[in-house]
C-alpha cells in the first residue's frame, strides 16, 4: 500500500496525495500555479479571492476519486476492480495536470495567446514536454508491472481521454471524461464551493456530499455507459447547477470585475513582446501573475491600463443591459448608446459585450440516449429518464446570460449621467 502524504485544504480537509504525484506537484511547472489566481483580476472586487489554480487542481483530484468511487459503487456496471484502480489514477492524473497551461489571471489573458492555441494546448505540451512526462511514465510502469502492458499510462494517453480524442475500452474513456469535462464534472464542484469561500459569498454553495453519494453509471443496452445521478439526487443537482448560475451573474460577471479584465487584456497588449505570450513552452512557463504585475508597475506612468489596474481607477458602468435581455431591450440598449456616442464620442467608452454564457448545456427535451442528456437512475422501480423530465428547474433554465455594459471615462461620467436620465425621462 502507498504512503500518501495528506495535504490541509480549506474546502475539503485532508487530502490524500500519493508519492509520485506529490512528485508532480513539486516540479517547476506545477508549483507555477502557485502564482495563477483562480479568479484573475476578482480580487480587486472581493478581496479574499487570491486562491489559486495551484489549489484548484489537488482539489479537482481529491473530489473525481471521491466521484468516480462512488459512481462505480452505486452501480450495476462492472468494470474489473483492476481497472477500477487503473481508471482512478488515470482521472486523478487528468484532474491534478488539467490546469497546467493557464496564462497569468487565468482565463482573463486568453486574448493574447498565440494565433490558434488556447489554455488547453498548454497544458497538453506542459504535459509533455516537461519532466512531467517522465514521472506520469513512471506511474505507468508501476501499472504495467502490477497488471500487464495494458494498464501502461503514458502523457499521451491523459490528453488524448481529456480532449476526448480516444474512445476505446467500449467507451469506458468517454465515461472517465465526463468526470472531467461535463455537466457534472468535478472541476466545477472544485471552483464552486472553492470561489464562494474565498470570495466571502454563498452563491455557490451546493450539498457537494448529497450530489455526489447520489452519482451512478448508465448504461443503455451494451451501449457507452455514462455518468447518472440516481433519482434521489435531482434536487442535489438542481442546487449545483443553480450555484453556477448565481456566481456567474454575481462573481464571475461582477461589473468591475468584467471591467478589469478587460484593461488587463489591453495592458497585455501594450506589454508582452509582440503583443502575444511565447509558444515555446519553457518560455510561457516563466510568466505567472507575478511578473506581468511586476512589468505593469514598471510601466504605470506610460499606459493609462497598467495605471488603472496597479492603482485600482475604475470607469463608471454607464448603461447595463438586463440578465436575459429580449430583443426589443437589446434595440433599446443600442439606441441608448448610439446617442451616448453621437453627443460625447466612442473614444470615451469602453464596452464589455462577451458577458455571455448558457446556465447549463442540457438539452431541454431528449430522452437517455442523447450523449447530452443526464439520466436520472430510479433502481428500485428499473426505470430511466432524464434530468429535463425530472426537474423544472433545469428544463426551465435555458436562457442565455447576456449582460451587455458600457463604461465611461470619469472626466465625461456627469455629461453621461445626464443623457442616459433625459432618455429614460423621454422613454
Amino acid at each position: 500500500m502507498q504512503h500518501c502524504e495528506r495535504y490541509r485544504d480549506p474546502v475539503h480537509g485532508f487530502i490524500e496525495v500519493r508519492p509520485l504525484e506529490k512528485k508532480i506537484i513539486d516540479t517547476v511547472a506545477f508549483q507555477r500555479l502557485r502564482n495563477i489566481k483562480q479568479l484573475a483580476m476578482t480580487y480587486l472586487v472581493f478581496h479574499g479571492a487570491e486562491h489559486t489554480r495551484f489549489a484548484h487542481s489537488i482539489g479537482v483530484m481529491h473530489l473525481v476519486s471521491r466521484a468516480f468511487k462512488s459512481a462505480m459503487k452505486n452501480s450495476d456496471y462492472k468494470i474489473p476492480s483492476e481497472k477500477i484502480e487503473w481508471y482512478e489514477q488515470i482521472l486523478r492524473l487528468i484532474a491534478l495536470t488539467h490546469d497546467l497551461g493557464h496564462a497569468p489571471f487565468s482565463h482573463a489573458a486568453e486574448a493574447v495567446f498565440p494565433p490558434g492555441l488556447k489554455h488547453e494546448d498548454f497544458t497538453e505540451k506542459i504535459i509533455k514536454d516537461t519532466e512531467i512526462a517522465d514521472i506520469i511514465a513512471e506511474i505507468g510502469n508501476e501499472y504495467k508491472e502490477k497488471y500487464g502492458e495494458s494498464f501502461d499510462i503514458t502523457p499521451e494517453l491523459i490528453c488524448k481521454i481529456y480532449s476526448g480524442k480516444k474512445a476505446g475500452e467500449k467507451g469506458e474513456f468517454i465515461l472517465l471524461r465526463t468526470f472531467m469535462d461535463s455537466e457534472l464534472d468535478c472541476d466545477k464542484m472544485d471552483y464552486l464551493l472553492r470561489d464562494s469561500l474565498y470570495c466571502g459569498v454563498n452563491y455557490g454553495i451546493y450539498d457537494i456530499d448529497r450530489l455526489i453519494s447520489s452519482l451512478t453509471v448508465y448504461e443503455r443496452n451494451g451501449g457507452t455507459p455514462r455518468l447518472a445521478i440516481d433519482r434521489g439526487g435531482v434536487q442535489a443537482f438542481e442546487e449545483f447547477v443553480l450555484a453556477r448560475y448565481f456566481m456567474f451573474i454575481q462573481v464571475y460577471f461582477h461589473r468591475t470585475r468584467r471591467y478589469f479584465d478587460i484593461m488587463y487584456a489591453r495592458a497585455l497588449k501594450k506589454i508582452l513582446p509582440k503583443g502575444k505570450f511565447p509558444e515555446s513552452t519553457l518560455e510561457y512557463l516563466k510568466w505567472d501573475d507575478c511578473k506581468v504585475i511586476s512589468i505593469m508597475k514598471e510601466n504605470c506612468d506610460e499606459i493609462e491600463e497598467c495605471s488603472n489596474i496597479i492603482k485600482r481607477k475604475v470607469y463608471p458602468r454607464i448603461l447595463r443591459s438586463k440578465t436575459h435581455p429580449v430583443k426589443s431591450e437589446k434595440d433599446l440598449y443600442k439606441l441608448k448608446r448610439k446617442i451616448l456616442y453621437d453627443k460625447i464620442g466612442n473614444n470615451y467608452f469602453i464596452e464589455d459585450n462577451s458577458a455571455d454564457k448558457m446556465p447549463h448545456k442540457i438539452p431541454s427535451r431528449t430522452d437517455d440516449s442523447d450523449p447530452k442528456a443526464i439520466p436520472i437512475l430510479d433502481r428500485k422501480m428499473s426505470y430511466c429518464s432524464t434530468i429535463s423530465e425530472e426537474s423544472h428547474i433545469i428544463s426551465s433554465l435555458t436562457e442565455k446570460i447576456n449582460i451587455m455594459r458600457i463604461y465611461v471615462h470619469p472626466s465625461q461620467k456627469d455629461k453621461s449621467y445626464k443623457i442616459i436620465k433625459e432618455i429614460n425621462e423621454d422613454i
